[in-house]
């Protein structure tokens, strides 16, 4: 059995819920009804689907075998999830790097026009060409979660939002420490200023959207 709080928290849920329909079911209510009666109390469609699903375990005594197709879903979200997460990387990176050739070229310290160009193109080209895959893949993503709900409460969509909120936290920390360490050694520039600030921009604007978006499968639920 799990330490996790959460989980047993979660399973006492599943149980209660599970004891009241049996309950009801050995007092002749149908299954649709129960089913109504919890859920204009409030429970979410997951908490009721696991609940009726563990209650009808019991009765019969076998577990509700797992097709292969679940398998492959869950195959198909990794390499969906993955695949936006990387991509947002690269892009978000060549963003973030042409404000810093821009502000080198403008404030700093002008730069040779070819080696100029040439950074700036690279930078660029990834942005014309990964943002839009970005795009694409956001978007089969949020097709899936509307046309199956409970894939809000996904492990694999869980945990690596989380960890890319655990990155982009870290740059917004760094980047924090960054400024404040030019500040106090009084290497603070114009340029500089501008850059973490760009930093800030990207990395905290990315934060907030998926923090935003973990948020919604409470709503959901």
């Amino acid at each position: 059995m799990s330490n996790n709080p959460s989980n047993n928290n979660k399973n006492s849920t599943i149980e209660s819920i599970s004891h009241f329909i049996e309950s009801a079911r050995n007092q002749g209510i149908s299954d649709e009804m129960i089913y109504k009666l919890l859920k204009n109390k409030g429970w979410s469609t997951q908490d009721i689907d696991l609940a009726f699903t563990h209650a009808f375990e019991k009765i019969i005594g076998v577990s509700i075998p797992v097709p292969n197709k679940l398998r492959a879903e869950s195959a198909k979200e990794t390499f969906l999830y993955l695949l936006s997460f990387v991509t947002l990387g690269i892009w978000s990176q060549a963003l973030g790097a042409i404000g810093f050739i821009a502000v080198d070229y403008i404030i700093d310290d002008p730069l040779d026009r070819s080696r100029w160009f040439s950074n700036l193109a690279s930078n660029l080209a990834r942005l014309i060409i990964v943002y839009p895959v970005y795009l694409l893949l956001m978007k089969i993503i949020f097709s899936n979660l509307e046309e199956q709900s409970q894939n809000y409460q996904s492990g694999i969509r869980k945990w690596l939002t989380y960890i890319a909120l655990f990155i982009t936290a870290l740059i917004v920390i760094g980047d924090l420490v960054w400024f404040l360490t030019s500040l106090l050694t009084g290497a603070l520039t114009l340029g500089f200023i501008y850059k973490s600030l760009i930093v800030l921009l990207i990395a905290g604007s990315i934060f907030c959207y998926y923090l935003l978006w973990l948020r919604k499968e409470l709503i959901t639920a």
